[in-house]
Order: structure tokens, then sequence, then C-alpha cells
């Protein structure tokens, strides 16, 4: 449930930036750099006449010189004459996000007061914007197709935040244009780092005229998640690291993560071997239930078996695989430990925003007694 309400948000991509060519992630198109991120690829921020503009790039998978400007105008400001690109006020005052992790990354800074249209409202798992969405002060405005215009007319936010899954969706585009909304792709779910995923809080940082403030908080999250990775070298060796499996079969087929993706990332980090290792690719493919049963025999612990809360639901589900050591041993474990009522999750959420607190978690599971807070689990829950 966590992934496909995660996919539900993803569907709601919307467009109506002017689309800039160029391409190249090295260097800007206009003027002096201003913010070129340590960890993130999609995006950055440069200098040019009167202003700062937010370059967003490839903010899709298989985007490929894809570039989006947003001018940020401050006091007023003008953007510079001839410029592609869109203009938005700074800071922003009213806005609509369209993916739980947006929530996230604006509650960090200290705004989800600006919030006042979401899709996907009661999936939210932030408590104060769940209780402003329940007291109507946050409005459902619809997922894709059943997007409601005429709702997102009345908000008139000064920014819609959105993204596509494999490009832009002109229809949309149109009706949106039309209404005057302008709307921001954020790329965040294409970012295969943990801390690029978690680097997108200084883009929204600078749309808040809170940089400083954002960049601290990120660099704080840096230091943090850096040092359980060094703890991690300095303390294991390959030999103590655990064989992980990802994931959970749908009908006759399990998709695994490939090599570069986020969640393999974070294993790795962790301290853990993937089990389905040997694909140099972020993307996701297909193995038979064949080759997962071998893969799952090698393992040692099992993560993210789909909508699993107890091991007696996930031997119902996958009886072949009773045996294997993760079910045998009962190390079995999902990230749904911060869960709505309705199945949003935390962990697609504030995980965005805080890859140190998911690898916490990770170290605890893979490598007990190595913290010294080894009870408490955030985002995972060990299934009983």
């Amino acid at each position: 449930m966590k992934r496909i309400v995660s996919i539900l948000f993803f569907l709601s991509g919307l467009v109506s930036l002017t689309c800039c060519g160029g391409g190249g992630r090295a260097a800007s198109t206009d003027g002096d750099t201003v913010y070129m991120p340590r960890y993130a690829s999609g995006f950055m921020v440069t200098e040019t006449d009167g202003g700062r503009v937010l370059e967003i790039i490839d903010p899709w998978q298989g985007a490929e010189g894809v570039r989006y400007r947003i001018f940020l105008s401050r006091e007023g400001a003008s953007a510079p004459e001839g410029f592609e690109g869109i203009t938005v006020a700074v800071p922003l005052e009213k806005v609509v996000c369209m993916s739980s992790s947006y929530v996230a990354f604006i509650d960090e800074l200290g705004r989800a007061s600006t919030i006042k249209g979401i899709s996907g409202g009661k999936y939210i798992s932030d408590p104060g914007v769940r209780a402003a969405f329940r007291e109507g002060k946050i409005s459902e405005v619809g997922y894709d197709s059943g997007l409601d215009y005429e709702l997102l007319a009345a908000i008139r936010p000064d920014a819609v935040f959105a993204y596509g899954l494999t490009g832009e969706n002109s229809v949309m585009s149109s009706k949106l244009a039309e209404l005057g909304i302008k709307v921001i792709y954020i790329g965040d779910y294409v970012e295969q780092s943990p801390l690029g995923k978690a680097e997108w809080l200084v883009a929204f940082g600078y749309l808040y005229q809170l940089e400083e403030q954002a960049v601290e908080r990120f660099e704080k999250t840096v230091r943090s998640y850096n040092a359980l990775k060094e703890l991690i070298a300095d303390n294991i060796g390959q030999e103590q690291r655990p064989v992980v499996m990802l994931n959970s079969p749908y009908r006759d087929t399990w998709f695994v993560p490939g090599d570069g993706n986020y969640m393999v990332r974070l294993v790795e980090d962790a301290g853990g071997r993937y089990a389905c290792a040997g694909e140099d690719s972020p993307q996701t493919r297909p193995i038979s239930l064949e080759e997962a049963y071998v893969k799952m025999l090698s393992s040692d612990i099992w993560l993210n078996p789909g909508q699993a809360v107890d091991l007696a639901g996930v031997k119902a589900e996958n009886p072949r695989f009773i045996s294997s050591p993760p079910l045998a041993g009962g190390r079995v474990y999902n990230n749904n430990n911060r869960t709505t009522p309705e199945g949003g999750s935390d962990f697609w959420e504030s995980g965005a925003v805080r890859p140190d607190a998911v690898l916490t978690d990770l170290v605890k599971i893979f490598h007990p007694g190595l913290l010294a807070d080894n009870e408490n689990l955030y985002y995972y829950r060990k299934l009983e």
C-alpha cells in the first residue's frame, strides 16, 4: 500500500512551465551558479539580471536535456527581458502539493500553513496537515483526469508543486495555463541518492526565501547520515553484512530494483548486501518466482514485503517461501510502522527529508547492538 499510495500521487503530474532546451547537468543556461547541489542532480540555482533563477533539470524518468526555469521574484522584481520560463513571487504564500513528500519538505521549513490544496489528503501523515485537512483549511484537489480545476481556480495558488512519470501532460498544461496557474515540477522521486532526495529541501528553501535555513537543516542531515555510514565502514566487515531481499511478488512476478536504486543504496550504506545485486541500473526489473526463491534461500533479512502487517499474512501470501531463512528465522521487516488509517505511509513522506532516520532503522535491523538505542524503530516494524 505504501508504494501504491505514493504512485497515486505520481499519477497526478501537472505542468505549465515553459521548457527550455540545452540539457547538460554541469552548466547553467544563464548567469553565475548560486547553489550547485552536492548530491541531487535535478536542480540548481543561478543568478541573472535582477534576481535568481531556480532551474529544474530532467524531472521525470527518461528525461534528457529537459530544463525548466523559474525566476524568483523578490519584492516585485521582473525577470530580465527575453527570459524563457516562468516568474513566481517569493516567498510563496499559497501552494498546492501533488505529492506527500512535498508536504514534508515544506513542513521541514515551518511553512505548512501555506499549503491550501493537496492531492490525496487522507493519505498524508503529517499531524498538523491532517488536522488542517479535516478542518477544511486544506482542500482535496483530486487526481490526474479527476483534477478539480474549479477548486484550483478558487484557491489561486502561487504555485502547484507537481511531477510527471514520463513527460508533460499537454491537456492539463493547457487547462492550468488558461487558469493562470503556475506549476513547478519537483524531481525528488527521480533522485536515486538518499541524500540527493533530501537535498531538494534547499530548492524549496529558495522558493520560500529560507535558503539559509534549508541549507543548514540539510547539512545536519548529511552529517547524521554520513556518521552512520562511517560507523558501518569502521566496524562491519563484508562477512558481517546480512544478505537482504527487497519487495514482494505480484502474481507470478517479483519486481526488484537495480543496484543504483534509492532503496538498494540505503541497504548498502546500512551495512547490508543486496540479494539481487548485479544490474547496474536504478530501474526496477522483473524476476521469476523461481529465481526469487533461490535469492530468498541465500537471504538473511526480508524488507518491504508489500502490505503485510504480520508474519501470518506474509506466509499466507507467500507459502512457497515459508522455509526461507528470513521467514523461518522471523527476520522480516516492513516500512509501515507509521501509517494513516487509510493506508498513507510516512516512509514515503518525511522519509524523503530524513534519510538519516531511515538509515538508523536499517542499521538497527542489520546490526543489533551497534547503536546504543537498538529497540525503537521509527519507520520500520518487525513482523511478528
